[in-house]
């Protein structure tokens, strides 16, 4: 049943990126009441996309070198793409890879960005271990972790804390330079990684 749901999962990624998408994946596939794919995508996404690419090794489902070759598209997409502060956008229009007005930087998807960047690197250190890893393939496993990292520790998480509260506002209106007015209180609430890489980074205080 496991791998049946993982092969169904594998599935999305394989129908719907693609060149015409700057290989990253939609944000969604609505089947009723007809077929509509949402072509845009956001960090969250992308960084579920990269470790589907790792998952999908371990599975089989692909080879070493072609989850290789798909993250280095997905790099090559990333390079282009708008940053503010070290941060991807909130969301990104695929055809042409603009972010998609208003300019927001979210707190949940940077933390989940950031966190599944780290998590792609250890997997690529895991596989540089495999007594099969060519040269090559290693240089390229190398280079991967290395961005992944470098991406992940560029993002400055200060100007999303609130250093009077001890906590992160939901995001940051990057047109208007204003942070939300709302906050994540809770431990058990979706941007609890993104705490737990900010504090790693030294961005924020323990206290948070």
């Amino acid at each position: 049943m496991l791998r049946l749901t993982a092969r169904r999962t594998w599935r999305f990624f394989e129908t719907f990126v693609g060149p015409e998408d700057h290989a990253l994946p939609p944000d969604n596939f609505q089947e009723d009441p007809t077929p509509v794919v949402a072509r845009r995508t956001s960090p969250t996404n992308i960084g579920l996309q990269l470790l589907s690419f790792v998952s999908a090794v371990d599975l089989g489902f692909i080879t070493r070198a072609e989850m290789i070759d798909r993250v280095e598209k997905v790099f090559r997409s990333l390079e282009r793409m708008r940053r503010y502060r070290g941060h991807f956008f909130n969301w990104y229009e695929l055809s042409e890879l603009r972010v998609l007005e208003p300019g927001y930087v979210s707190t949940v998807d940077s933390g989940n960005f950031a966190g599944h960047l780290i998590a792609l690197k250890q997997g690529c250190y895991e596989m540089l271990k495999d007594s099969s890893c060519t040269v090559e393939d290693a240089k390229r496993l190398r280079a991967i972790a290395e961005r992944a990292h470098a991406y992940a520790v560029e993002m400055d998480f200060r100007f999303l804390f609130d250093e009077k509260r001890k906590l992160f506002t939901i995001g940051y209106h990057v047109g208007s330079n204003a942070v939300d007015n709302s906050y994540y209180d809770l431990l058990a609430s979706e941007s609890r990684l993104a705490s737990f890489i900010a504090v790693a980074k030294d961005d924020v205080s323990v206290d948070h």
